[in-house]
């Protein structure tokens, strides 16, 4: 019922008038010595809406509602910068200068708030991939493109799967969110991967730490934020079209991945899509053995070198968005569609074993301005998922999948927004979702449940002078209902009985930056997060072939068991510098959560399958660590980095860390870039050192594994044709072909990790 209460606010916000009065929002974007700079990408975050300068430097808006508004102005040998904007008249003219630099830095945050705001202004740690980071660092899948990035790193299953790791914890405990919805695809499982396509993509934000007061449950870790191209409308009754090519390949698997783009955009309408596909063979790993680490010290496994068999995956991602505009607001409408096929490597190379899923999603989001200070945004999603897991090929081919999940999603928000100019402003909404999940293979491993979640938040926001405060709360209420469900296998009869859990929790945030200058920000945040267990941490029971391990829940353990929520109390300092020639942010944090959800090896092996069995358990833990990012320019033309991370967890219960705690990375970077050379332009090679310690803080059932130093190089350039800035972009990842194995791969103890391999990517954007 609630679904169809969501629809009809939105129609109503739809049909409503206020008589809003809109404006133009244009100016000039030049370089220190007055020149104009064309090309340069400009967003209008609000509302979304994108464009670029033209030959004199110049960019125009029309039909945008009164308002106040956030500008990003980017451009490759630029820093970034984020301006202000107050439309109050028929014309709000702001001219830019950007300084060159070959510095990246984030200047926008849209996540650690429900409003587009300044990053000197977030008192949460923040991380940013913009679009031209994404071109040249773009990987395999979203985990792998990300895992660089102080504080993240990835749970990866070979090369085609990875999930994102923030601070130590990953899963349900790690939100996604793709352009305002959060992603539901049974996140619970080690394998199962965030099902979105890495092109067509503006940003990716990264939120480090519990962000529960903006999304609800499941943000007890932090929040990776998905933000699309926005839609591009015409300044003028001439129609505007527009798109981009992507093209790319990797040797270590002979993967090629294509994406095409395109679009077209009038005065008040906007579309555009996108079509993908991403094909790969088998791994190959560096040639020889490897010792690895076993559970006891005195003894090492032998891990034999060269192609991993069974592991080609295949993708198909595509999707179209429709927006319309006018003098109240935007109406958008997106549907998204994700295809894969992937197999899944085994020790023995007989084995073929693999996964075949389609996720499809429906968005409706609306953003109205109701008056000067207020405005009203509805946004409704329906996903829907289809997740089959074979045993072997031949299974694949008749459709007998032995495990196979439909999960359906839908999910309303209505958010209220006020704002009264730069010094105050905040959101006020209420979220509902319903999660309908049926279990249909030869195994079900989790019962048939019906979950409904209910929200309300408040979130408000002050600066003055030299702070910004920032405060609010979050009730949350979860129920699910699971229903009866046939768990007979084989011989072992049993059912699960229908049962009612009710759960709900507080969570809130308070915030404080203080700058003492323009280029320094000194951050502090204290939070409270909670986490419901899923369905599948409280009742998995059986062989789960994606993780090759043997899974017992908390009520299968025990039936009369009465789960708790996950809760956190998480407290973060930090500080942010972007000086002319230096851009620094250095983070540290302390995660306390009660009844933290886990899986502990039991130290037994299941007599039927000879796998693992692994205990799902709830105790207290911490988590508490550093992150740092150093940019230094020391001349014109080069760039030296540093990003690392290191993260302590600690079991109470045991004294002992928590199982899969990322080692500490640091990853040194020398980069090497002219604005142009001959008829190239941002001409650039670059050379980076990852240092990875070994980790042998580990839980006394895991295996410890030791450091490994991985050397990766890069070169690449622009051509600029007309309007078009074209970018070719070459690395290669583990240069010395040097076999080691992650603590984080779940291939640890029987393949290598990648070998050496040959990238190359190629943009291609365009304007008509």
């Amino acid at each position: 019922m609630l679904k169809y209460i969501f629809a009809v606010i939105m129609l109503y916000a739809a049909s409503a008038y206020s008589g809003v009065l809109t404006g133009e929002i244009k100016g000039k974007v030049a370089d220190e010595e007055g020149k104009p700079v064309v090309n340069v990408y400009v967003v209008i975050n609000e509302p979304g809406v994108s464009l670029t300068t033209d030959t004199e430097g110049t960019y125009y808006a029309a039909d945008i509602p009164y308002g106040h508004y956030h500008l990003t102005f980017s451009k490759t040998g630029y820093i970034s910068k984020t301006i202000e904007i107050d439309l109050r008249a028929p014309i709000a003219s702001r001219d830019v200068e950007l300084d060159k630099s070959l510095i990246q830095t984030a200047t926008i945050d849209v996540t650690s708030s429900f409003e587009a705001q300044d990053i000197s202004q977030s008192t949460f740690s923040i991380s940013t991939l913009n679009l031209k980071n994404l071109i040249q660092d773009r990987s395999h899948n979203l985990s792998s493109t990300i895992a660089e990035i102080p504080g993240v790193n990835s749970v990866t299953t070979g090369i085609g799967l990875g999930k994102p790791v923030i601070r130590g914890m990953t899963s349900n405990s790690v939100l996604i969110v793709h352009d305002g919805v959060k992603h539901e695809s049974q996140q619970w499982g080690d394998e199962h991967a965030p099902e979105i396509s890495v092109y067509d993509l503006d940003r990716i934000e990264i939120l480090r730490g519990p962000a529960s007061l903006l999304y609800g449950s499941e943000g007890i870790g932090g929040v990776v934020n998905i933000i699309s191209k926005p839609l591009q409308y015409s300044g003028n009754n001439k129609t505007i079209f527009y798109g981009g090519l992507d093209l790319g390949g990797f040797s270590v698997n002979k993967e090629g991945t294509g994406n095409l783009m395109l679009g077209a955009g009038l005065e008040n309408l906007g579309i555009k899509g996108h079509i993908g596909i991403r094909n790969s063979g088998n791994v190959n790993t560096p040639d020889g053995i490897f010792l690895a680490n076993t559970l006891n010290p005195a003894v090492k496994d032998t891990i034999h070198g060269g192609e991993l068999s069974n592991s080609g995956a295949k993708e198909i991602e595509g999707g179209l968005s429709l927006g319309i505009r006018n003098k109240l607001g935007y109406i958008e409408a997106g549907y998204e569609y994700f295809g894969r096929e992937i197999q899944m490597h085994d020790p023995d190379p007989m084995a073929t074993g693999n996964q075949k899923l389609n996720t499809q999603q429906f968005e409706l989001s609306e953003n109205f301005q109701l008056s000067r200070n207020f405005h009203l945004e509805p946004i409704i999603s329906y996903q829907m998922q289809d997740r089959k897991e074979y045993e072997t090929t031949e299974d694949k081919e008749i459709d007998n999948p032995n495990l196979y999940w439909k999960l359906k999603a839908f999910q309303g928000d209505v958010r209220l927004h006020n704002d009264f100019g730069e010094n105050f402003s905040g959101t006020a909404g209420l979220s509902y979702s319903n999660t309908d999940n049926k279990s249909l293979g030869i195994e079900k491993l989790i019962p048939n449940f019906v979950s409904d979640s209910y929200g309300l938040y408040l979130f408000e926001k002050y600066n003055m002078n030299r702070f910004t405060l920032s405060l609010g709360g979050r009730y949350d209420a979860k129920k699910i209902n699971i229903q009866y469900t046939d768990m007979t296998n084989g011989a072992e009869v049993k059912f699960i009985v229908p049962r009612v859990i009710n759960m709900n929790a507080f969570s809130g945030s308070a915030g404080i930056v203080y700058r003492p200058n323009d280029d320094i920000d000194i951050f502090s945040n204290i939070g409270r997060g909670w986490r419901a267990p899923s369905e599948f941490e409280l009742y998995v029971d059986g062989v789960h072939e994606g993780t090759s391990r043997v899974e017992l829940g908390i009520i299968t353990q025990n039936p009369d068991a009465e789960p708790t929520p996950e809760t956190s109390l998480n407290i973060d300092l930090g500080v942010r510098a972007r000086l002319k020639n230096l851009n620094a942010e250095i983070s540290l944090f302390n995660n306390i959560i009660d009844n933290f959800v886990y899986p502990s090896p039991a130290g037994l092996t299941d007599s039927a399958s000879g796998l693992p069995v692994y205990l799902i358990k709830q105790d207290r833990s911490f988590f508490r660590g550093v992150e740092y990012s150093f940019q230094y320019q020391p001349a014109g033309f080069i760039l030296l980095t540093l990003n690392g991370d290191y993260v302590f967890t600690k079991n109470d219960a045991t004294g002992s860390p928590l199982p899969f705690t990322p080692p500490m990375k640091n990853i040194f970077g020398v980069k090497l870039q002219k604005q142009n050379l001959g008829g190239i332009y941002n001409p650039y090679i670059k050379l980076s050192i990852k240092i990875v310690s070994p980790q042998n803080d580990v839980d006394p059932l895991e295996t410890k594994t030791d450091g490994y130093t991985l050397i990766n190089a890069g070169a690449g350039f622009d051509m600029i044709f007309s309007k078009t800035v074209a970018s070719i972009d070459i690395n290669v990842e583990n240069l010395g072909n040097l076999k080691y194995v992650d603590h984080l791969s779940r291939y640890k103890t029987f393949a290598l990790n990648p070998g050496r391999s040959f990238n190359l990517k190629i943009t291609v954007p365009f304007q008509l």
